[in-house]
């Protein structure tokens, strides 16, 4: 199999594209079908941090008849993170490579690999959620589920700074060129 970092341009360029339809299809399909969950409810019980703000979160959950939903959130997110774990790792090599810049490819590279302990975070921030779901909320799967959290949004917001900072460097670059 080959290494992600050393496949053709034009590949990366495909699936950089496949990835990011998919995401951004994926996004707007369990959007729909987790209603009425929003995101931001499960987000806000991802950062609860503290074992009294997730009960409340669960206990307005199944008072509104949500529980269900958010056990299902939770097992839609597993095949979101294959999915945005693969779309930033692509998006990182590819964007890089187009700044012609040998710092900001290797950087990329890295970052590649940085996003897959993000989605590590998340498998291990889902299963501390699931264990709080399915049973008496305990303040170590609260904090796990706060720590994991913090990581990955840190992880991914870092990854998209990186991206975005390559995409104003290709942009100089093509400029350049012209």
């Amino acid at each position: 199999m080959q290494r992600l970092s050393a496949a053709p341009q034009q590949r990366l360029q495909r699936w950089f594209w496949l990835l990011l339809i998919a995401n951004v299809l994926f996004i707007a399909g369990a959007g729909f079908y987790l209603q009425p969950l929003t995101s931001r409810a499960i987000m806000d019980f991802e950062l609860a941090k503290e074992t009294a703000t997730a009960e409340r979160i669960i206990q307005g959950w199944q008072s509104a008849g949500l529980s269900y939903k958010a056990v299902q959130s939770i097992y839609v997110d597993f095949f979101f993170i294959v999915l945005y774990t693969s779309g930033l790792s692509v998006a990182s090599i590819f964007i890089a490579r187009l700044t012609r810049h040998e710092i900001l490819v290797r950087t990329g590279n890295f970052f590649s690999y940085l996003v897959i302990s993000a989605g590590i975070c998340d498998v291990i921030e889902n299963m501390a959620m699931l264990k709080s779901l399915q049973g008496t909320v305990h303040a170590w799967n609260v904090i796990l589920t706060y720590d994991m959290a913090a990581t990955k949004f840190s992880l991914l917001i870092l990854t998209v700074l990186f991206i975005a900072v390559c995409l104003v460097f290709a942009g100089l670059h093509r400029i350049n060129i012209r």
